[in-house]
Order: structure tokens, then C-alpha cells, then sequence
């Protein structure tokens, strides 16, 4: 006797129902939710604000140096004063210290060179004070400070009125520049040459 397998036949309502379930279960697993992304956002200035400009090598590049305004001290000479009025130089004169017009400025050594080399008069004011710069054409280059030492470096042709004119023209340049720079000596350099090696060789 051979056996037959029957077809299982279900209701038409029933296959409904679970091929409802079947797709519900697809398509319906809940509510969604947004997990939060990290997004990489470049950082913005303030308003009104710039980013620092680089120097390239990735470091901020280092301030500026800061200005101010001050009268320095630019010296002149009171001849035959026999150091009474300064500290005696040359033939028996006197280096007096004078105040200059205000100047705004970065660098003291070169406010105070400006202001001394600018005056092109023989003598100062009526103070009866002698400017033995006032004959050369010289102008200021550049100076440094070494130590306890500042080094100014000028251009231009210098003028002397003689071996008693000589250490006026020195010192005045000498004092004027050590004192801007608060150190204790000055070296004077003229296109490149020591000013008193040259003034020695005329």
C-alpha cells in the first residue's frame, strides 16, 4: 500500500496574517535613532580678530620691539670750561650734557646719534655750548651693544678744525651714544674705520 503525502492547506485568512508579520518584521524595528557624529570643524578668530601670521618654521614669530618717546641726552662741549661745567676732555674743555627735542623711538642709541648729527649749527642754542660735528657730513648706519660696550657704525666724510677739535668730535659722539645706551664705553666706527685711528693718521 503506498503512501501519500497531503498538502497541508491553510486557510487563506491565516497566510495573510503571517505574511503581514513577516513584512512588518522587515520593515518596522522600532524607532530609529541618530547616534551623534563628531564632526572636525576648523576653529574660527573672533570676530574682528586675525590668526597670528607664522614665521614658517611653526613658532609665533617674536613681537616687536616697543617704541617710546623720551628727550635724550646729546652732548656739546664748553671750551677752555677746565671740566668744570663736564668731564674734562682735549685742550682743557668740558663735555656738558644737553637734552634734545622728544623723539618717539625703537632704538635709544639711534634717536640720540639722529639728534646729534642732525645739528649742522657751530654752536648750541645760546648756551654758548660748540658743536664740533657741525662741519662733517655724517649719518648714522647701525650700532650694537656688546657687553658693556656700544658700537655705532657712521657713513659720510668727517671735517676737523684742528688737533684741539679732534677729541671734541670724539668724545661728543662717544658720550652721546654710551649714554643712550647705558653701558660704560663707545666705539665709533666711520665707513668701516675706528674714527680716532683715523683722526690720529691726518
Amino acid at each position: 500500500m503506498s503512501t501519500h503525502r497531503q498538502a497541508v492547506r491553510y486557510p487563506t485568512v491565516f497566510v495573510a496574517v503571517l505574511l503581514g508579520l513577516s513584512m512588518a518584521g522587515c520593515t518596522m524595528t522600532g524607532p530609529a535613532t541618530l547616534e551623534p557624529t563628531t564632526a572636525t570643524t576648523a576653529q574660527s578668530s573672533p570676530p574682528g580678530t586675525s590668526p597670528a601670521p607664522s614665521n614658517g618654521s611653526g613658532n609665533t614669530p617674536e613681537p616687536s620691539p616697543s617704541t617710546s618717546t623720551a628727550a635724550l641726552t646729546v652732548f656739546y662741549v664748553a671750551v677752555d670750561d677746565q671740566g668744570k661745567s663736564g668731564p674734562l676732555i682735549g685742550c682743557g674743555d668740558s663735555l656738558v650734557a644737553t637734552k634734545a627735542e622728544p623723539r618717539t623711538f625703537t632704538n635709544p642709541v639711534e634717536a640720540a646719534m639722529l639728534a646729534l648729527l642732525g645739528d649742522n649749527s657751530a654752536t648750541h642754542g645760546e648756551s654758548g655750548l660748540v658743536n664740533a660735528l657741525a662741519a662733517s657730513e655724517l649719518r648714522y648706519v647701525a650700532s650694537k651693544v656688546n657687553g658693556d660696550e656700544v658700537e655705532v657704525n657712521l657713513s659720510g666724510t668727517l671735517s676737523s678744525g684742528g688737533s684741539c677739535d679732534d677729541p671734541r668730535i670724539v668724545e661728543q659722539l662717544k658720550y652721546t651714544a654710551k649714554v643712550a645706551a647705558e653701558v660704560g664705553s663707545a666705539r665709533i666706527l666711520l665707513n668701516g674705520v675706528d674714527i680716532e685711528k683715523m683722526l690720529s693718521q691726518k
